[in-house]
């Protein structure tokens, strides 16, 4: 997916279903957003998530030897290069809570 296909994605939904919801915010872990598209569509409640975050180019551990000292871990990233992550859930009556449409099921979604 690129980041023009999710926002013709997005112009598409909007015109074809009602209660059209968007937010955008970003990651707690790390550098990068998330944009967020909730929906009603006929078969119930949709929401998609695309997750845009930078490329991870190098990892450093960050320790020392001695007892009860912690560790941590450092993240190169590449200035340039984005990957862009869609998640699809759907709204489940039942739990009252969102869960995430597998892949192979999408497409019975719409």
């Amino acid at each position: 997916m690129t980041y023009e296909r999710w926002q013709s994605l997005v112009g598409e939904i909007k015109d074809r279903f009602s209660e059209v919801n968007t937010s955008k915010a970003d990651l707690a872990e790390g550098p990068g957003h998330k944009e967020v598209v909730a929906f009603k569509s006929p078969a119930g409640q949709v929401k998609l998530e695309l997750i845009v975050k930078p490329r991870i180019v190098g990892r450093k551990s960050i320790y020392s030897n001695r007892i009860g000292s912690s560790t941590t871990v450092e993240y190169e990233y590449d200035a340039n290069d984005k990957v862009l992550v869609l998640r699809a859930f759907k709204f489940s009556e039942q739990t009252k809570d969102w869960e995430e449409i597998k892949t192979d099921s999408l497409l019975s979604v719409f």
